[in-house]
């Protein structure tokens, strides 16, 4: 089976680390490498089997050392009077801006000069090296009309150019901000927005350090790092008190590709990150130490614990995952304008159980703030901690429990509001048929509603005079936003009017 390139390399480097790569059940192939036809992304690179791997079995087992982290970050990259005010996602992405850049501008690494030493270079030489496909770097690349490559990231004007921009349009995010949101749905837009604003505020955070970098970063190293960090980071208990300082990025380990269903589970222990196929139970020997560790995931198909290693006596597991057949994992429930947004690709063309609608402004819109009986509703309803966060769940087609409670409170009548507070404490399933019936109206015209918008939106992607390049999408991401669109409107077109 050949295997790429830059896995033998990693190998290599890992094995310096006392790594045990000879257990490694897995390698990573390129898109000419491989005949299998799985892929999340186009010409994707993936985690192959290369033997048949049975349940509950260790496919490969990472140490501490050689998870890239705070801990094992060299101080001297994120050194400096700002470094200890950093989050982990931004002391990462520092220290992956800062390699580089200094690449960038250091001599080749044949050349006799080069003296630097790169920690985790091995690894490093396996990341991405650009995510062209992801809504962020699109956005970027619009509003610094295609500068990103050369504009300085520690330059507060550059910085300050974006913040000023977004803060005109703080309250209420418009799709009119940027040209590719415009060709998106409102839930990949809110999602691609979300992205945008994380990214504004640990670039804030991490500007006056990046002021001190030589040399100067530019914006599309410190995009790359953050996006690196932000796709590729895996959660790993590090002591720290926010979970979200809990990540590591794990070579090889992020090399899985992502499935719906995950076919491997990750287990952290205090000495080491491994990946299992499905859940490990009862006893596991670990492949580090040689110590019995005691789990409790589901059990195996056979219903028995997983095999010991050491013992011949227990029969072999059912075989989960064949030679040659990708390696993949889930990202989490994420429904497909999410993984676009994050990630830069969509699960499934037709069908994503985590896919729904945002419906949040039209409901929102229903609420006159200038109305004092809807002011008073409005803040019983965040009282009740039921504002905002309305969504249309695709498949089935079913409009949350949010929205209808809202709905309910919007119709009911002030004087008989306790009714709704009732329905709210569980005392009653529904309100009575007056506020049910002007529920379902108003059900009603908010599938009308949407169903123009979608239309509209669908007769802008298939414009003859639509092309994608100009805007900075490749065919695959014009695709994407295609299909989203498509998959909405499918989904909207089945609500049976007057149900």
């Amino acid at each position: 089976m050949a295997t790429s390139e830059q896995w033998t390399s990693l190998l290599s480097w890992l094995a310096t680390q006392k790594v045990p790569t000879h257990e490694f059940k897995a390698v990573l192939q390129s898109p000419s490498e491989s005949s299998h036809a799985y892929a999340v992304l186009p010409g994707d690179r993936r985690l192959v089997a290369v033997q048949d791997i049975p349940e509950s079995t260790s496919i490969l087992t990472l140490p501490h050392n050689v998870l890239l982290n705070t801990n094992t970050i060299p101080k001297e990259f994120i050194e400096g009077v700002h470094g200890s005010q950093l989050t982990s996602t931004q002391a990462l992405t520092l220290f992956l801006t800062t390699y580089r850049s200094t690449k960038r501008a250091s001599p080749p690494a044949d050349d006799e000069t080069s003296s630097i030493k790169y920690p985790f270079d091995e690894y490093l030489f396996t990341l991405p090296t650009a995510f062209p496909d992801i809504p962020l770097v699109w956005v970027l690349e619009d509003f610094y009309e295609g500068n990103t490559k050369v504009i300085d990231a520690g330059d507060a004007k550059n910085f300050k150019r974006m913040e000023t921009y977004l803060q005109k349009n703080v309250t209420t995010p418009s799709q009119d901000l940027f040209k590719t949101y415009r060709l998106m749905t409102y839930t990949t837009f809110r999602k691609s927005h979300d992205v945008l604003c994380r990214f504004i505020q640990d670039w804030s955070s991490l500007l006056p350090t990046l002021r001190e970098r030589h040399p100067s970063p530019f914006l599309e190293e410190l995009i790359w790092a953050w996006l690196i960090v932000n796709t590729r980071s895996v959660s790993f208990d590090l002591g720290h008190k926010d979970h979200a300082d809990n990540i590591v990025l794990a070579p090889a380990f992020d090399m899985a590709n992502h499935s719906p269903t995950s076919r491997v589970t990750a287990v952290v222990t205090p000495h080491a990150l491994t990946m299992y196929s499905s859940a490990p139970t009862g006893r596991v020997r670990s492949p580090l130490t040689d110590r019995l560790l005691e789990f409790s995931g589901s059990s195996s198909s056979s219903g028995a614990p997983p095999r010991d290693p050491s013992s011949s006596s227990q029969p072999e597991a059912p075989c989960v995952i064949r030679r040659g057949e990708d390696i993949t994992f889930s990202y989490g429930p994420h429904s497909n304008p999410t993984l676009l947004a994050e990630y830069g690709f969509i699960a499934s063309p037709a069908h994503n159980p985590w896919d729904s609608i945002d419906v949040t402004p039209l409901i929102l819109a229903l609420f006159r703030s200038g109305y004092d009986p809807h002011l008073q509703k409005i803040d019983m309803l965040k009282t009740a901690n039921y504002w905002e966060d309305y969504t249309i769940q695709c498949d089935p087609l079913e409009c949350s429990h949010r929205i209808l409670v809202a709905l309910r409170l919007l119709h009911t009548a002030s004087e008989r509001v306790s009714e709704w507070w009732d329905h709210v404490e569980g005392q009653r399933d529904e309100m009575d048929e007056e506020v049910e019936d002007a529920v379902r109206t108003t059900v009603d015209q908010l599938f009308s509603e949407l169903s123009a918008r979608s239309r509209a939106l669908l007769n802008t992607l298939h414009s003859p005079v639509l092309h994608p390049a100009p805007l900075g999408l490749s065919s695959y991401a014009f695709q994407c936003l295609k299909t989203l669109a498509i998959n909405e409107s499918n989904a909207i077109s089945s609500y049976p009017s007057g149900m």
